[in-house]
């Protein structure tokens, strides 16, 4: 039998579950390893923003989510409870209510941070060009690649361009271990749910799966991670 064999780059976490999955590691070609390491650098950022987010998202208790004189019913209280009993964070009861607005603004706060230090830091260029000076300058630029031009009328042409790899400078903001990691814990999250549900799984995407709920053990299982 053929076995197979993968060659790639993975944070030490996938390699773990990877190993515990059976999986053979067989050459180290380069390791980044970091004496000091950190599990709460971002915590209270992002507990702050976690907090906020789930509050306005109300308690769903129904597909319309909560209804303006819904907090004084018994069966919303109930289920309120129930996320803050189940929350990481310290949610408040009364604050526990559908505010789109609100729950837009949480979430764009906690991508956000994640996606600037995982930004990339060469792209296109465009310049806006009124002088066969200017459109030579940049075509015979020996520091850029990827060049285009368009005559937008008899006066201006744009030009879009990129700057080689070698003349491209760094962005100060990017940190593409804090990326990684961010990201491998995302995947292991997802995959949790997938190693749950094996051939249940219909679709999936970074942050969503569509399974079919035979309900199996399996599905049971599952449903802790709905709406997560």
């Amino acid at each position: 039998m053929r076995k197979r064999v993968i060659v790639g780059t993975w944070s030490t976490i996938e390699i773990d579950k990877a190993i515990e999955k059976g999986y053979k590691l067989q050459k180290i070609y380069e390791l980044e390893h970091f004496e000091k390491t950190s599990t709460d650098i971002f915590k209270l950022y992002v507990d702050t923003f976690m907090k906020y987010k789930q509050e306005a998202s109300g308690c769903k208790c129904d597909p319309k989510y909560c209804k303006p004189d819904c907090e004084n019913d018994k069966e919303c209280k109930t289920k309120i409870q129930y996320i803050i009993d189940n929350a990481a964070y310290n949610l408040d009861i009364d604050k526990v209510k559908h505010n789109s607005g609100l729950r837009f603004i949480a979430k764009i706060c906690l991508n956000n941070l994640w996606g600037h230090f995982g930004m990339r830091d060469n792209f296109t260029q465009k310049e806006y060009c009124f002088t066969l000076e200017h459109i030579t300058k940049i075509v015979f630029n020996e520091k850029y690649k990827d060049i285009s031009t368009m005559i937008l009328d008899e006066n201006i042409v744009l030009t879009e361009y990129k700057k080689k790899e070698e003349y491209s400078k760094p962005n100060p903001s990017v940190n593409v271990y804090i990326a990684l990691f961010t990201t491998a814990h995302a995947r292991l999250k997802l995959y949790e749910l997938l190693d749950i549900l094996q051939e249940r799984v219909l679709y999936m995407d970074t942050d969503s799966c569509i399974y079919n709920d035979d309900g199996s053990e399996a599905c049971k299982k599952s449903r802790k991670y709905d709406g997560k």
